[in-house]
């Protein structure tokens, strides 16, 4: 009886694993998706933010693309950027002086929830300076 069940069991496991849409190399052992992708982008800025989930750890990196053509926002020498949520603040700083794109390094996120059930988390650049502007980043 119990093999009987056992196999029940698994042929509704692969049922179920193969009618979803994610792949099963992209799924943890918890059933979680390895990685997740928030996609931002106005008439000024791009903003693509990863997270990863490595075994109970979870990574993070952040792509900061500038569209505009603001010279002063360019040479500013730092511009303070944060990733907000009510489960999460990260934050960082950069410069547009080498280049219109910054991309950090993956690293890993003390204290952090994995926002795989999230749909929209808020991006916002130059908060406490001159300049200021938020927008809206989707789970893609």
């Amino acid at each position: 009886m119990k093999t009987k069940f056992k196999f029940q069991f698994l042929v509704i496991l692969v049922l179920f694993l193969g009618a979803t849409n994610v792949n099963a190399e992209n799924i943890s052992f918890f059933g979680r998706p390895k990685s997740i992708t928030f996609k931002g982008e106005n008439q000024n800025w791009l903003v693509v933010h990863q997270m990863f989930l490595i075994g109970t750890e979870i990574e993070y990196e952040t792509k900061i693309e500038y569209k505009g053509n603001d010279d002063k926002l360019k040479n500013l020498p730092s511009l303070y950027y944060s990733i907000t949520d009510k489960d999460i603040e990260l934050a960082g700083i950069f410069s547009l002086k080498s280049s219109n794109v910054f991309h950090s390094e993956r690293m890993e996120c003390l204290g952090c929830k994995y926002l795989d059930k999230k749909k929209e988390i808020t991006f916002i650049i130059g908060e406490w300076e001159d300049y200021e502007e938020s927008l809206i980043l989707k789970r893609g």
